[in-house]
């Protein structure tokens, strides 16, 4: 299959800027199994911008095509590519994207891209599709995977006071026996978020909870209370 231009050109744009010193610090930082160019986030940003503008995306099979082009990638900025391309083309953002969505997250499985894509387009489709979307949260909330149940934890963490607050409270409440770092750290984010909109319910959740969470889920938790 034929890549893409705008799926060139990022990869085209990319080494040109490569930075072997770079490259090696953001590997080790991330604990990647994935090689970096080395390339900093202003950069990344212009060249994200460049082909964002130069190539337009007609319909939501070119913007899946696309989308699933730049995550099969051997460079990490190419996947962080795919998230801000993923995240730029609003009206795309569907159900017929779930599967996709999912594919990103599983493969992903890291905290660089699960959250941004549970944050901006799993909580996209929450969002919009509420009927359809709850009812696969509830699904995901059970999965074997860690990062799906953490995305469905962080679905919510831009809702502010739009946050179904019995699903959070019972999402958390539902893992807050688990022993996974990345779990415990989901629990406290979503519950810190919240807190800003509605610290008294966050609180009393705290309360009742607080003899089951561990330190990082309750350091996050009470900050903002």
């Amino acid at each position: 299959m034929n890549l893409h231009p705008l799926v060139t050109f990022v990869r085209s744009e990319y080494p040109k800027y490569a930075n072997a010193e770079n490259a090696a610090h953001m590997k080790r930082y991330m604990k990647s199994e994935m090689d970096y160019h080395g390339v900093k986030a202003p950069i990344k940003k212009q060249i994200n911008q460049q082909a964002f503008k130069q190539f337009k995306i007609e319909s939501i099979e070119e913007y899946d095509l696309v989308l699933k082009q730049l995550w099969d990638a051997r460079y990490r900025e190419e996947r962080y590519s795919a998230i801000a391309f993923s995240k730029q083309y609003k009206k795309f953002q569907t159900l017929q994207m779930l599967p996709t969505y999912r594919m990103m997250i599983e493969t992903g499985a890291w905290w660089d891209y699960v959250d941004a894509i549970a944050a901006h387009l799993i909580g996209s489709l929450l969002s919009n599709y509420p009927e359809e979307m709850k009812p696969e949260m509830y699904r995901w909330i059970k999965d074997d995977d860690l990062w799906i149940r953490r995305s469905a934890i962080l679905s919510q963490l831009r809702f502010k006071q739009e946050t179904d607050s019995e699903m959070l409270f019972e999402f958390c409440s539902r893992c807050i026996h688990e022993e996974s770092f990345w779990i415990r750290k989901a629990i406290g984010w979503a519950l810190r978020e919240y807190s800003k909109s509605n610290a008294d319910s966050v609180s009393d959740f705290i309360t009742e909870f607080r003899s089951l969470m561990s330190r990082v889920t309750l350091k996050e938790a009470e900050k903002y209370i």
